[in-house]
């Protein structure tokens, strides 16, 4: 096994990572009312996608097999 240090202007990769990770959290705590704006903008494309014809139907035969398997297992270990 083979272990390769990256360093970076003498600085470990791992407290690079960490800093950039306090970074981003301290932006989305500062910025609370866009993250959640930006958030309901893409629940509302998600929820647009879930309504086309194509993924209606694919849900719909998913909930059919689950039914059907559902109804099966039952009756098999009905007494």
């Amino acid at each position: 096994m083979v272990k390769i240090n990256i360093s970076i202007e003498g600085e470990d990769i791992s407290e690079i990572v960490e800093e950039i990770m306090n970074i981003g959290i301290e932006l989305v705590k500062s910025n609370r009312k866009e993250i959640r704006e930006m958030m309901k903008v893409l629940a509302e494309e998600a929820i647009e996608v879930l309504m086309e014809k194509k993924t209606l139907e694919k849900g719909a035969q998913l909930y059919k097999k689950i039914n059907s398997e559902i109804n099966w297992t039952y009756k098999r270990d009905r007494p």
